[in-house]
């Protein structure tokens, strides 16, 4: 089978840490051919989508990847499955990018995630459609409204709507000096997300990686001395962790929404049994996952792309 990567440029990749490379390495290890495509390549002819993509190998020793030949001009339908994995910003080139796929012809080609259901998920607020799983919350640009949950609640979180990676996060308690100051800051580019800080967090957060509604198991992200922000790049680091009764909860509630909006691969971010944030982009954290439960997980994800593909189905 031909499966088309659209990600970033796979120079700025990391062979040991990346999700996406991680995929591509056991597709390939399964026989599968690779192709490579930035969003910027995608085109559409008439109202169909086309894409200039590259075959690569990823199975090379001593560098992280070998092109197998030139760019080819290709039906994006022609291929059987593409990976929409373009790190965010959610910005206007990926919204274009998501909107020529949606013109894909879903009787032959799978594309993961669904470009109609990702453009919808806002990973902020998709958690919201489930207000019972998550922290108490407040999204506004009023800093009024603002000011008044973090006198109600006493210690607020502040997240950016079009924030990525821990990008913009602030924190807020009550009587502090400069409130106004951060508050204003918070919502300068924006809506802001405010939920109460949870003290769970002190001990990390978990990631759990869902497939097709299913978990594929979970890391504990703990933030490194300094930091409050545990992001795997800002110095976190993964520890080994299962799922819990809570934990299994929140994906069994929300595992029929992802399916039914084409959100097959995501990871969901939990705090002391509360649902935070879902990451549909491209999710990251399984090749920690398999770092710490052992291999596996990638084996499953191309494994059901094997058989939800048209061709299979």
């Amino acid at each position: 089978m031909e499966i088309l990567f659209v990600m970033d440029p796979l120079e700025r990749v990391s062979p040991r840490t990346d999700t996406t490379y991680a995929l591509m390495r056991e597709a390939e290890r399964r026989g599968h051919a690779l192709y490579f495509a930035e969003a910027g390549a995608l085109s559409m002819r008439g109202g169909t989508p086309w894409i200039r993509a590259r075959p690569v190998s990823v199975l090379v020793e001593g560098a992280t990847h070998r092109w197998l030949g030139e760019e080819v001009f290709r039906e994006v339908s022609s291929f059987p499955s593409v990976w929409l994995r373009t790190d965010p910003p959610f910005d206007a080139a990926y919204l274009e990018a998501t909107w020529i796929l949606d013109r894909v012809d879903r009787s032959r080609c799978l594309v993961v995630n669904d470009p109609t259901g990702v453009r919808a998920a806002n990973e902020k607020l998709y958690a919201l459609r489930f207000p019972e799983l998550c922290p108490t919350s407040l999204v506004t640009r009023d800093v009024r409204l603002l000011r008044e949950f973090v006198e109600e609640h006493g210690e607020v979180v502040l997240k950016p709507l079009s924030g990525h990676a821990g990008e913009g996060i602030l924190f807020a308690q009550r009587g502090m000096r400069g409130l106004n100051a951060l508050l204003e800051a918070a919502v300068r580019d924006g809506r802001t997300e405010a939920q109460v800080y949870l003290r769970a967090a002190e001990k990390g957060d978990k990631r759990i990686l869902v497939l097709d509604g299913e978990p594929l198991g979970a890391i504990l992200r703990v933030h490194a001395p300094g930091e409050e922000r545990n992001n795997l790049h800002y110095g976190g680091r993964a520890f080994a962790c299962d799922l819990d009764e809570e934990d299994r909860r929140i994906v069994s509630t929300i595992a029929a929404q992802l399916r039914a909006d084409g959100l097959y691969f995501v990871g969901l971010d939990v705090i002391g049994g509360k649902l935070t944030e879902v990451n549909v982009t491209s999710p990251t954290g399984i090749q920690e996952l398999e770092a710490h439960q052992g291999p596996g997980a990638c084996t499953r994800v191309i494994e059901w792309l094997e058989q939800r593909v048209p061709a299979a189905r």
